[in-house]
């Protein structure tokens, strides 16, 4: 993000600069607007797939088809790793991301107690856990696909959670100290 102007976002979206300039007076604030942007995509992503409806089994597959890139192509999965790098140096995007993925681990966490109330004390773990492999398969999805296409990712983000769900003694993921 930090090497596109905006001469050349105007001129992808085929309007001049200053209609660009009008609505969004920093690169800051139009980065602000593409997170915002980028959030919204996902949660139609999730919302249109019926997720809330589902038991929670088929929620935690529905957000592995959420969070897993369909292909290593996938413009959402691109846009969101180049703002994720923007968050490194701007604070306002960085708060962006924070609370974004602040609630991704709440859902995870209602979702994952819902799927095994026996292990509902670690579901926060647990979805702190299973959010940081969902990102490390973004990453790798996009940017080695032969290592880790996304079929192999959903095949292991599975494991991960049917070992989360026929777990009953805390012998699956998340690490106790």
């Amino acid at each position: 993000m930090e090497g596109v102007s905006i001469r050349t976002l105007a001129s992808r979206a085929h309007v001049s600069i200053g209609t660009v300039q009008y609505y969004f007076s920093t690169k800051s604030q139009l980065l602000q607007s593409v997170w915002e942007h980028v959030r919204d995509e996902y949660s139609e992503r999730l919302f249109s797939s019926g997720i809330a409806d589902e038991p929670p089994e088929r929620k935690l597959e529905h957000l592995i088809r959420l969070l897993v890139p369909p292909g290593s192509d996938d413009r959402l999965t691109r846009v969101w790793l180049a703002l994720v790098y923007s968050a490194t140096h701007d604070q306002k995007i960085a708060a962006l991301h924070r609370a974004q993925w602040q609630r991704m681990e709440e859902l995870l966490t209602e979702v994952l107690a819902a799927a095994n109330p026996v292990r509902a004390a670690e579901a926060g773990e647990a979805a702190a856990e299973f959010l940081a492999l969902m990102d490390g398969f973004a990453i790798a999805v996009v940017t080695e696909p032969e290592r880790m296409p996304p079929a192999r990712a959903h095949r292991i983000a599975r494991a991960w959670t049917a070992a989360w769900l026929n777990d009953t003694q805390n012998f699956g993921p998340v690490a106790t100290a």
